[in-house]
């Protein structure tokens, strides 16, 4: 099983929020629209994870949806932190760090700053995976991220997009080794 987490997500859920320029849904949306539409989503072996930069914690399940126009998708996360989540989704009350901690499995946060390694070459479909993707554009983590990870690992020397590491770790993980 995968679990990918967005974290520090440049989104902040309040309905002021929805018409600022600090509400960039673009960075997970699109991250989003690739986990929900996945093989892995399709096998039920994925569980993905939106932590915001304010505190909010949504998991969206293999079978969650994800509304394909931008503004749909934004009043869906408002009305998801009011309490009116949809099919597949769930707000979570812990803080990011407390999540991470229950969680089991190999724990790899993806960074510029880490090994330079393949996906498809350390990854195993027999292993459970935490793996921590940064939801912003710019910058880095403001959660302490590294040190809980076991692993940081590089899939490039620049600070890509959510949505392009989102969519080599899901190959990735789709195509390693079954060993």
């Amino acid at each position: 099983m995968l679990t990918l987490v967005l974290a520090d997500c440049e989104m902040e859920i309040s309905p002021m929020a929805l018409e600022s320029t600090k509400f960039k849904p673009e960075m997970i949306h699109f991250s989003l629209l690739l986990t929900q539409d996945s093989g892995l989503a399709e096998e039920r072996e994925l569980r993905t994870v939106v932590h915001t930069r304010d505190g909010y914690l949504f998991q969206f399940e293999s079978d969650g949806e994800v509304p394909e126009d931008p503004k749909k998708f934004k009043k869906m996360m408002l009305r998801a932190a009011r309490g009116d989540t949809p099919h597949g989704v769930h707000v979570l009350k812990d803080g990011l760090m407390d999540y991470l901690e229950r969680q089991i499995g190999n724990k790899i946060v993806m960074t510029p700053k880490g090994k330079k390694e393949d996906p498809t070459e350390i990854l195993s479909r027999t292993e459970d995976y935490i793996i921590v993707i940064g939801g912003f554009s710019k910058g880095d983590f403001k959660s302490p991220v590294y040190q809980w990870a076991d692993k940081k690992i590089s899939i490039s020397d620049r600070l890509m997009k959510p949505w392009s590491v989102t969519a080599e770790t899901l190959v990735g993980y789709k195509y390693c080794s079954l060993k």
